[in-house]
């Protein structure tokens, strides 16, 4: 036993003498260190010393947490003096600054790299021995318990010795060895503080949890004393014992427990150890302290919120939330910035404003705890309202006003809804909890709370906007807070019903909007900062109002008609008013309307459309909004920008689907949901998007617009794909069975194939020369095909009609289609030999082809008779006049003939 003390004795004094080794070896070489940093940094001042005192004023602004550059880095930045070589030494030296040349100190050699013999003198023996003693505490303390050497209170008092040993040698280290310093990768007396305050802590810990010497009362207060007091020594001796004590300072709460907690103290403890070390950050200019403190601080406000018990713990709760936030305030903004409304922020400091608004987040635990009554609700308010009057007096924080906003629409929104971590014990499902924060809310109090909200954020916005450079969140925070909680209000107690009294609201919400815009608009000088973004959130505010107002006042379809003409109001007061911001405003409601009309594509409800073609309520709610954005393109005609192009593509679309819409009503007999599965309906949306192509490309060429060139190809594009997929083989008739009516010419046919074949033909022949190559091919091409499935199909319905899917063929119908394909081929020759055109000459080829092939393969075994010699008759007929028209006319003309390069 003996043996084994005196071996623990050994490992202590040998661990206390490597340490005062390492830190007489680490002292001397501090000493010449510093000699060296004099002598540099007295060269390179006066070598930096500026012609001007603005100059040298300049470089000595420092950041507000002592981050500005040291002299070394300011003298890295600047530009390098020039340099002269000298005849003797033929090295560079500087050339005078301000005419004076700057005496040369001895050359001052490089700091070498800490060798292996530095690292373990002057580092890793200092740790080591800090450690070994730390070990050597426990080892012997515990040897003492195995032996029983000593009562459990001769232990507890030994290491309470031990503990005032080791913080009062390190004390005694930095005063007579070490006068002025604080801290370094080994800075012996912190270490020595730490090994004092770990073995203080273990102490403690011990004589209440193992020995049941003190009490959970006494022994918090004795861990917090030395938990505080260790934030307090990392003022002498550095970093290493600042987060060490905040560490600690969090932890003990956990290592003592009680039979009757109580909130009140544990709010204190957390507001005293917040205020320790914000201190020590704000004296020692330690910002990461600082947002540690921050994040300590927030997390210990969960933990108040987990540990109350019912209402009566608000009041802990709300001094704990005004307390800490007023300490952020004050530590990252009030502190560090001066207060100057109308100065101009570089740039914003978002930890500093994060930091207020995550503090702030936990007044939503009081709104929980303390049942929405009177004391929650005014602390979040008066935190809220801060948030807006600090971003509004420090503009480096404006972005801190959103966060006002975001906490009084949250707190609005959660009224009765169980989001305290005391009601997430017995589980409620997220969906009842959405449920409950859209039901009506039975306590009196929430209409006033969200007047008084909207009052407050309004009128503090509008405020900081005239007088803050941080007017733009300022505005926004303003304008979008009472929005917000108007729309939450009116979801909340009359959810998709008219009202006239939330109807009002938003109309007289709208006219405080505009007056305030016309107010800041007259006050707020034109280069003032921020200005234009100011006024565009009141804009925004004003028409978004407005909106509001239509939508809970109209109905019967009306809603997206008023919008539509809410935009093109908009635009024109653009005109009267050049405000930026108010195209952007009418670009953002006219796809709102967009969307209110895809949530009910049928204006009115499908059971109230009825059945009238044409004349409903889809013309009136698909038209208007029509009408209205090509109103607004056509006034933003001169600006060119992205608004006026969206509403081009806005007008075009809109114009598509409002043709389509009632198309495909008036084809389904008022079904609006019926599918459109057939030619007839088919064929008219075909029509729409080929004349639809025709009229952007007509348009194009006036305006030179490139959204109405890119959509006349899109619009094409898809009637190709529709001629092509649905005419000549889904919906065929041929295929399909379906009737194509009793009129010889004028019947389905007409509509679907000839009347397409028209228009391809004239997008093919009038594309401009902007349109690609094989946009023009494709088009005449497809013509070609269409026009011969109307040449044959029109045979087949002259012999079949109305059904064309029968399979009984007669000699004269197999005749017709000869005779029909060659007087087709004849046609397009001619035709190609009047627009000088090949494709067309080689289409004609192709039909002549067919016909050919047919007489040969098919006319010759299927007819007999007179049929088969008019056939071949015919075929030869027409096969010498077109070789005479090509001996007459193509080789006359020889190279005139050849095709033009714009004519198809």
């Amino acid at each position: 036993m003996v043996l084994l003390v005196i071996l623990a004795l050994c490992f202590l004094f040998a661990g206390a003498a490597m340490g005062i080794g390492g830190f007489l070896r680490a002292r001397d070489l501090q000493a010449r260190l510093d000699r060296l940093e004099q002598d540099l940094n007295a060269f390179r001042a006066e070598v930096r010393a500026a012609p001007s005192d603005g100059a040298a004023s300049e470089r000595g602004v420092q950041g507000p947490w002592g981050t500005a550059e040291s002299d070394e880095q300011a003298a890295d930045e600047q530009e390098p003096p020039k340099e002269t070589a000298t005849a003797d030494s033929g090295q560079a030296i500087p050339e005078p600054v301000g005419g004076k040349a700057p005496q040369m100190p001895p050359a001052v050699p490089g700091r070498p790299r800490a060798s292996l013999e530095e690292r373990i003198g002057t580092r890793w023996a200092v740790w080591v021995g800090g450690l070994a003693l730390v070990l050597g505490g426990v080892f012997l303390v515990r040897y003492s318990i195995e032996a029983g050497l000593m009562t459990p209170a001769a232990r507890v008092i030994s290491g309470a010795l031990l503990a005032i040993a080791l913080v009062g040698g390190g004390e005694w280290l930095r005063r007579k060895h070490m006068p002025g310093e604080t801290g370094g990768p080994a800075y012996i007396p912190g270490v020595l503080t730490l090994a004092g305050t770990t073995t203080a802590f273990a102490t403690v810990f011990v004589a209440h949890a193992l020995y049941g010497l003190v009490g959970p009362g006494l022994a918090f207060l004795l861990l917090a004393a030395v938990a505080l007091l260790t934030l307090a020594a990392s003022v002498l001796h550095g970093p290493a014992v600042a987060s060490y004590g905040l560490l600690a300072s969090y932890v003990i709460p956990f290592l003592v427990s009680s039979d009757q907690p109580a909130l009140w103290p544990l709010a204190i403890y957390g507001l005293f150890v917040s205020l320790a070390a914000y201190g020590v950050a704000r004296l020692r200019l330690w910002r990461w302290l600082a947002l540690a403190a921050a994040g300590g601080a927030f997390f210990w406000g969960h933990v108040l919120a987990y540990a109350s018990s019912g209402p009566w713990d608000a009041g802990a709760l709300a001094f704990y939330n005004l307390a800490i936030f007023a300490m952020a305030a004050f530590v990252f903004v009030t502190s560090l910035y001066p207060r100057d409304p109308g100065a101009g922020a570089d740039r914003q400091d978002w930890p500093a404003a994060l930091v207020l608004f995550l503090h702030a987040l936990l007044a939503y635990y009081l709104l929980q705890v303390g049942e929405f009554g009177t004391l929650s609700v005014a602390v979040l308010a008066i935190i809220a309202v801060t948030l807006m009057v600090v971003a509004s007096e420090w503009p480096v924080v404006a972005s801190a006003a959103v966060g006002g906003s975001a906490l009084m629409i949250l707190g609005y929104l959660s009224w009765e809804v169980p989001l305290s971590p005391t009601d997430l014990a017995p589980f409620v499902s997220a969906r009842d909890r959405v449920s409950l924060a859209f039901s009506n809310p039975s306590a009196e109090a929430f209409p006033t709370v969200g007047v008084a909200f909207a009052l407050l954020s309004g009128g503090i916005g509008l405020w900081g906007t005239l007088r803050s450079t941080g007017r733009p969140a300022l505005a926004a925070a303003g304008v979008a807070t009472p929005l917000a909680l108007l729309g939450i209000a009116y979801f909340r107690v009359a959810p998709f019903e008219t009202s006239m009294f939330f109807g009002a609201l938003a109309l007289v919400l709208a006219a405080a909007f505009l007056a305030a815009l016309a107010f800041l608009d007259r006050r707020l000088p034109d280069g003032a900062s921020g200005r234009e973004a100011a006024l565009a959130a009141y804009t925004v505010g004003t028409v978004g109002a407005i909106a509001m107002g239509m939508s809970i006042l109209l109905q019967d379809g009306w809603l997206p008609v008023g919008l539509a003409l809410l935009a093109a109001g908009t635009v024109w007061v653009r005109q009267k008013w050049p405000l930026p911001a108010l195209s952007w405003v009418a670009l953002g409601v006219a796809v709102l309307t967009c969307l209110v009309i895809a949530y009910d594509p049928t204006i009115v409800g499908a059971d109230r459309l009825g059945r009238t073609p044409v004349f409903n309520a889809l013309l009136y709610g698909y038209g208007v909004p029509t009408l209205a954005f090509a109103y607004c393109a056509w006034q933003l005609r001169d600006a060119r920008g992205v608004p006026q192009q969206a509403f081009e593509a806005l007008a075009m679309f809109s114009a598509l689907v409002t043709l389509a819409v009632l198309i495909h009503h008036a084809m389904n007999g008022g079904a609006f949901y019926a599918p459109a599965d057939t030619l007839g309906e088919w064929s008219l949306h075909t029509l729409v998007l080929l004349s639809g192509s025709l009229a952007a490309q007509r348009l194009d060429g006036i305006s030179g617009s490139p959204v109405l060139a890119k959509g006349s190809l899109a619009f094409g594009v898809l009637g190709f794909l529709s001629a092509a997929g649905l005419h000549l083989f889904s919906l065929n008739p041929l295929f399909s069975g379906e009737p194509v009516g009793g009129g010889i010419l004028f019947n389905l046919l007409f509509v679907a194939y000839l009347l397409p074949a028209v228009l391809l033909a004239a997008i093919a022949r009038w594309a401009g020369p902007s349109r690609p190559d094989w946009y023009r091919q494709l088009a005449g091409w497809l013509a070609g095909a269409m026009m011969f499935a109307w040449i044959s199909l029109e045979v087949r319905a002259f012999f079949h009609r109305p059904n064309l899917d029968v399979f009984a063929t007669s000699a004269a119908e197999l005749y017709t289609y000869s005779a029909a394909w060659l007087l087709f081929g004849l046609a397009l020759l001619v035709v190609g030999f009047r627009w000088q055109s090949r494709m067309i000459r080689l289409a004609s080829g192709i039909f002549v082809l067919a016909a050919v092939a047919k007489v040969f393969l098919f006319d010759m075994a299927g007819l007999d008779g007179a049929w088969r010699a008019l056939s071949f008759i015919g075929l030869g007929a027409v096969l010498i006049g077109i070789g005479l028209i090509y001996q007459r006319l193509l080789m006359r003309q020889g190279p005139a003939a050849e095709e033009k390069p714009q004519a198809v």
